[in-house]
């Protein structure tokens, strides 16, 4: 199993172990919930690797890096952090120029955890042409930029998005509503349930229901708050199971 690092910034990519380069392989965007390739919640690609995703899916793997506290958003007024636009403008066509890979929608996939769970929501809701499918664990997705009278933007919110309104442009609630029409016609969401935000994806499971919004609810992994606690594989599951189903 190819076990790649890049730098400037740091990209980690996990290839099967037969790499076939006349074949396109779709790609598992693994988003971190730390900045500079932090470790304190365990790491999204050492848990690919140690359930074998990348040979059992036959998927390429990526694995990025942030300097930043990643939220997945771009600064309102610093060109400086720009998350969002370095996702779709350098790491995707990176990606697509070294590797294999599928180039449409359909063979993107996304997932994460806590605030990396945020950005694979709000991503694939702001992009629907670029991602397909995205799965999201254990997150605040009902955030809202209060910080209990303190200063707005809890969690490094405010030095992400720079101010309240551009933040609110990214509320994974706001924007779930706004693109209900599309995510309607197929299932593209999974929604996993773990211990610390459990009200907040609860009150998102809900929210989808109303809308509408077909999506697999894992309400049976409610595991301590870390990437290496067993639900990240089952997670994965769901994610394929859902992208591969053929649509009608």
């Amino acid at each position: 199993m190819d076990f790649q690092q890049c730098k400037d910034p740091r990209v980690d990519v996990l290839l099967p172990d037969h790499l076939d380069p006349q074949k396109k392989y779709p790609v598992l965007y693994i988003l971190p919930m730390e900045a500079d390739n932090g470790s304190g919640f365990g790491n999204g690609l050492v848990e690919a690797k140690k359930a074998d995703v990348a040979n059992k899916y036959d998927m390429i793997c990526v694995y990025p890096s942030f300097t930043t506290v990643p939220w997945y958003g771009n600064h309102a007024t610093d060109p400086t952090i720009r998350q969002e636009d370095y996702v779709l403008k350098a790491l995707i066509p990176f990606i697509d120029s070294k590797y294999p890979t599928r180039r449409d929608k359909e063979g993107r996939w996304l997932i994460g955890f806590s605030k990396s769970a945020w950005g694979a929501y709000t991503l694939v809701f702001r992009h629907p042409n670029v991602f397909g499918y995205a799965a999201g664990w254990d997150a605040p997705f009902a955030l809202n930029g209060d910080n209990s009278g303190k200063n707005w933007g809890p969690m490094g919110l405010s030095n992400i998005f720079g101010t309240k309104e551009n933040m609110e442009l990214s509320l994974p609630t706001k924007l779930a509503a706004e693109n209900a029409s599309w995510l309607k016609q197929r299932c593209r969401l999974v929604l996993g349930v773990g211990s610390y935000w459990k009200p907040q994806v609860e009150q998102m499971h809900n929210l989808l229901q109303a809308l509408g919004i077909p999506h697999e609810y894992r309400s049976d992994l409610a595991f301590p708050h870390r990437w290496n606690t067993g639900w990240f594989a089952p997670m994965v599951e769901e994610l394929v199971k859902i992208a591969r189903t053929p649509q009608i």
